[in-house]
Order: structure tokens, then sequence, then C-alpha cells
């Protein structure tokens, strides 16, 4: 199936409406955020990292008026731009929206990236490609339930390059049992992918870093995959108890494989913060609430988080390596918008087809800084 007409469709409607519907906006929002790393990196007891980054540069602009929403962000990077989210969004209790945007798998990966415990996300969403696509979806909310679904191209960006369709759905219930300073989550989402037998998907993981090598990955294997993921989140006032379990059913070419294999990842860590409260949302991760900021003669907030992580590539017919990280985080919110993170990662890693048995450690800074 030749996806082309799709995503050019989705991209021509896009880049058409967009400027009506920002300039039909009662008010238009700009941002800005930076984030500025330190990265300290060894495999194998070597230096493959140390340095400083500009990780990410990016710049928001979005807008409501009656019945629509839009939004865009792209990031800085050198002498690129790169699009992130480019959507509009319609309707009230059921909401529609076409564009470029994340799709529908995951907690983590669909919450706001501002709002995420450590510096990087989990192999859950790493290893299985889980990010941002261009399509249409459809988002309703009834009762404790929250449901979307959509059906997607490639990623905007790589719309020339890449030619694929896929679909996702995700079911998640919010509870409170013991009141407001009491949350339950669970969630389940799903993934359809296909591709042709050209131009398959492969899938890796690196030692939890951004510049860090990739530790365990396969070659090119996938024709099509299924992704079921599930979740469950506790918060208790400032504690929270948060994991997600995700297995790939992967189609195989008798050529490239001796049977169609499975992947594995799954993450559960608890974090604790003092002075403010992680601030959850029909489902999701929005921006951390500070009680007292420390722009505001306070203290700002702390908080500290651990998470243990696994990744696995090996499958009976899949060699791809199996990695278990161990991450220590804190951090010190001087309000909602300034924050400063240190991460320590320890990566275990077995049957990498690059470095065989080993492991990793890498230290990690940031100063999160946004203006808006």
């Amino acid at each position: 199936m030749r996806t082309g007409l799709f995503y050019s469709t989705i991209l021509s409607v896009g880049v058409i409406c967009f400027p009506a519907l920002a300039s039909a906006a009662d008010e238009i929002k700009v941002a800005a955020h930076a984030f500025m790393d330190y990265e300290s990196i060894s495999i194998d007891d070597m230096s493959v990292v140390d340095g400083t980054d500009l990780r990410l540069f990016r710049v928001d602009v979005g807008g409501s008026a009656e019945g629509f929403t839009f939004k865009s962000s792209f990031d800085l990077q050198g002498d690129d731009i790169k699009i992130q989210d480019l959507f509009a969004e319609f309707g009230d209790d059921t909401k529609i929206r076409l564009g470029n945007f994340k799709v529908m798998n995951g907690l983590e990966q669909q919450s706001s990236l501002y709002s995420l415990v450590f510096l990087e996300q989990s192999s859950v969403s790493k290893l299985h490609g889980i990010s941002r696509s261009m399509g249409v979806g459809v988002y309703h909310k009834s009762g404790p339930f929250n449901l979307s679904a959509g059906v997607f191209g490639p990623n905007v960006n790589d719309a020339d390059e890449e030619d694929y369709w896929s679909a996702s759905a995700r079911v998640a219930w919010t509870s409170q049992p013991f009141g407001d300073d009491t949350t339950v989550h669970l969630g389940a989402s799903t993934r359809y992918r296909h591709t042709d037998e050209t131009d398959l998907f492969s899938f890796s993981h690196k030692a939890f870093a951004a510049s860090a090598p990739k530790t365990i990955k396969t070659s090119a294997v996938s024709e099509s995959d299924v992704f079921v993921g599930l979740e469950g989140l506790l918060i208790a006032d400032g504690f929270t108890l948060q994991s997600e379990y995700a297995q790939s059913f992967i189609s195989c070419p008798s050529m490239v494989c001796s049977g169609d294999p499975t992947t594995e990842a799954f993450y559960v860590d608890v974090s604790y913060m003092w002075g403010g409260h992680r601030n959850y949302s029909g489902s999701l991760f929005k921006r951390d609430r500070i009680d007292n900021p420390f722009t505001s003669g306070g203290r700002g907030a702390f908080a500290l988080s651990a998470r243990y992580d696994v990744g696995d590539l090996n499958d009976p017919a899949l060699a791809g390596g199996r990695q278990t990280n161990m991450i220590l985080g804190a951090s010190w919110y001087m309000n909602s918008y300034v924050r400063f993170t240190t991460n320590y990662v320890h990566s275990d890693f077995d049957d990498s087809p690059v470095y065989g048995n080993g492991d990793a450690d890498s230290l990690l800074l940031r100063a999160q800084i946004e203006l808006y």
C-alpha cells in the first residue's frame, strides 16, 4: 500500500488551513524552550562522550478560537528547522486532530516533554520508535475514560524519505479513590504499522543518553508489527509510582528471519517531590506545579527519582541484545519554567551487536529554561 497520497493530502490541508486558523484565533501564544546539557558517558570504562550541548531549542506558536485550537512547535538545529507539532483540533468532548502530532501510544511518550521525571524517555517508546507522525486522530472523554485512535503516515520531516502507514488506539481510566490528592491511572494502547519489503523497520536503543551510541539494535527486520502496551500510575500527594510494559510482535520476511520475533520493554519508577506536585490531567502529565517559586521568594521544589528499565531485542529469531538500565535522578525547580536536573545511569547490556557483553555509565546534567 503506497501512502504518498495520504500524507501529501494531510500536509497540504495543514499548510493551507493553518494560516487561516491562526488569523482567526482570539489570541496567539508564543513560547521558547531551551535544554542545555552536559553529558559524560563511558562504555566498558572508555569515555565516548564528554561535553556540553544545546540539546533543544524549540519555539511554539499556537492559539484558539471558538470551536478549534491550533499548535505548532519546531526545533532549531544549526541551519535546520525540524517540525515537531503542526496540527489543528476541532470539537469539545470529541475532538478531531489533523496534522503532525504524537501517536496514541504510552503514558510517558504522550505526556508533555517538560513534565518528564528523567532526561530521556524509557525503552518502551525509544526502542519501539514511538513518536510523532502525520495523520488524523480522534479523542473522546467518557466519564473516567479517555479514548483515542488515529491513522498515520510517517513523520512530516521524513515524508520524502519514508513510505509507511500505521494505526494507533489507546484507552485510559482514571480514578481518585481517596480524594483529590490520590490518583490511580490504568491504560492500554496498541499500534499496527506496515511498510514494504524494500524498507523494513528496525529496532534500537542507546545507553540512555542523547549523544550515546546505540548499544542494542537490530537490522531492518519488520515489514509489519503490532505494538501492545500497558500503563499503570499511582499519585499520592508528592509520591508517584509509574510503570509501562510493551511488546512488539514482528512480521519478518523469511529471507531475513527464521521466524517472527517479539521484542519486549518495560520500566518501573518511583519519585517524590517536595514543594510541588505532578500535574496529571486528561490521562497525561502536564507541566509540574510549584507551590512556592523561588522567583516569588520561596524555595522552589525538589524531587528525587529512581527507575529500573529493560529493553530486550533478543529472541530465537532475533539477535539485537538486551539492556538493563538503573537511573537515579534529582531536580530543583526554580519555578514551573526553570529546572535543573541531574541523572546518573548505569546500563548493563548482553549480546550487543556492537559491544558484546558490557556496561555503560552516564552522568547527565540539564538546565531547562522556558519563556512564555
